[in-house]
């Protein structure tokens, strides 16, 4: 079936795909180009929040990687 090990090593690169995702999605928010018919005040709003919730997955991630477990 699925080596336990391998699936691991998986997630953990699709976790930090997807908070790049999130990052990505939020800068692009940012750009007037993008989705032109939307309100300045709500992109801005959300953009910060796809940015914000980016780096909060990133920050997980990384000390869930780093500290030992209980």
């Amino acid at each position: 079936m699925l080596n336990k090990g391998w699936f691991s090593k998986f997630m953990g690169i699709f976790g930090y795909l997807m908070a790049a995702i999130y990052i990505g999605l939020g800068v692009m928010l940012f750009l007037p180009s993008v989705y032109p018919n939307i309100p300045g005040v709500l992109k801005f709003s959300f953009a910060l929040f796809f940015i914000a919730y980016g780096f909060y997955r990133l920050v997980k991630l990384r000390t869930k990687k780093t500290e030992p477990n209980d």
